[in-house]
């Protein structure tokens, strides 16, 4: 039950303002940033002005070297040349479009084609292959990757068909899609274990291991991405903060584990009824918030009397709960999270004075003087 609620909880974090949601390019480096698609956009840009870079530093070595033949220098030259002007380019070009981010990869085949090409003896030229395919595996999803694994594939016959020597053709081709094949995969498993990795530790980091929902700093990120939004669209927002009544004496009469089991039960009643675009937290001890976009004070204190009808009911697997809850809504005078939690403190020990177990609207509370 408890790994459900928390998957449930994911989800609907997922569907928020300023969560993690799936990038064109992926690096498990920045996987926890909140730009993290920017940030891979930037180290794939890097990455292919390096790829160019180091063609460029190969092809113009070459150059320099003892070379009984030296008829392919002038077109090597010249592919060294553009190989660095690309490379400029591509570091010189702070924001290209996502088109020029996914030819990175093909150009470098290209460019690898090229090499096998011109160069005379061939040499270890068509391990070039692989520097394109491991920027690919690496930045790019599994389907985007097999498919430069393909052009590479049809990039090296068609180089070994036309520049390599038949008896050599065989043998060559089979060893280089061995090596550039084993290797891509080998940065393509280690790529998602590595981002598996990276954002079940942002998961831990962020949530309630009792409930599943978010905890209090996680909750206030949410808060503030949310409130961004609903100035820039001008929709409600609405803020429920609620508390378990008597929890001290329920843990005195009942033990800890009937505290833990009564707090994971109101995990799973909230999961039950938020919708995706709600973020549930758990502020401290038995106080939680639901934050509510999209929604009036008056439709809030409608969600919140619903949750409190529904914790008051026991169930087979859940004591029967009296808690007390405190609205409020984003206003001219109260557009921060503090003014927020402010007013919803408000309410709710407005709903304790009260006589608990009920819920209290900041705006139905007198003016602070």
């Amino acid at each position: 039950m408890q790994e459900r609620c928390q998957a449930r909880f994911l989800r609907a974090d997922d569907a928020g303002v300023g969560r993690s949601v799936p990038q064109p390019f992926t690096d498990p480096l920045s996987a926890v940033l909140p730009d993290a698609g920017e940030r891979a956009r930037t180290r794939l840009r890097l990455a292919g002005a390096l790829l160019f870079g180091s063609g460029a530093v190969t092809l113009g070595s070459v150059l320099f070297a003892p070379d009984p033949d030296v008829s392919d220098h002038p077109p090597l030259a010249v592919c060294a040349a553009l190989f660095a002007v690309v490379a400029a380019v591509l570091l010189a070009w702070r924001r290209p479009p996502r088109a020029v981010l996914h030819a990175i990869c093909p150009a470098g085949t290209v460019a690898a084609t090229a090499a096998v090409a011109l160069a005379e003896p061939i040499g270890l030229t068509p391990s070039f292959y692989l520097w394109p395919m491991l920027v690919a595996a690496y930045f790019l999803d599994r389907r985007e990757a097999a498919a430069n694994f393909a052009f590479v594939t049809a990039a090296c016959a068609v180089s070994l068909a036309l520049w390599v020597e038949p008896g050599l053709r065989a043998a060559m081709f089979v060893a280089v899609l061995a090596i550039v094949g084993v290797a891509s995969a080998v940065v393509v498993v280690l790529r998602e274990q590595v981002l598996a990795l990276v954002l079940r530790l942002r998961t831990l980091a962020s949530h309630d291991s009792l409930t599943g929902a978010l905890n209090r700093g996680a909750f206030e990120q949410r808060l503030d991405a949310e409130l961004a939004r609903a100035r820039r669209s001008q929709t409600p927002l609405s803020l429920v903060i609620f508390d378990v009544d008597h929890f001290k004496r329920l843990n005195d009469s009942f033990g800890h584990a009937a505290g833990d089991a009564a707090l994971r039960g109101i995990g799973d009643v909230v999961a039950a009824g938020m919708r995706r675009s709600d973020v549930f937290g758990r502020l401290g001890g038995e106080e939680f918030g639901l934050l509510l976009p999209d929604t009036t004070i008056a439709g809030a204190a409608t969600v919140a009397n619903k949750l409190r009808r529904r914790l008051a009911a026991p169930t087979a697997g859940r004591k029967a709960l009296t808690v007390s809850f405190g609205v409020a809504e984003v206003h001219a005078g109260a557009d921060t999270a503090r003014a927020m939690f402010a007013d919803a403190d408000r309410a709710l020990y407005a709903a304790k004075r009260a006589g608990r177990d009920r819920v209290m609207r900041s705006d139905e509370l007198p003016a602070v003087a």
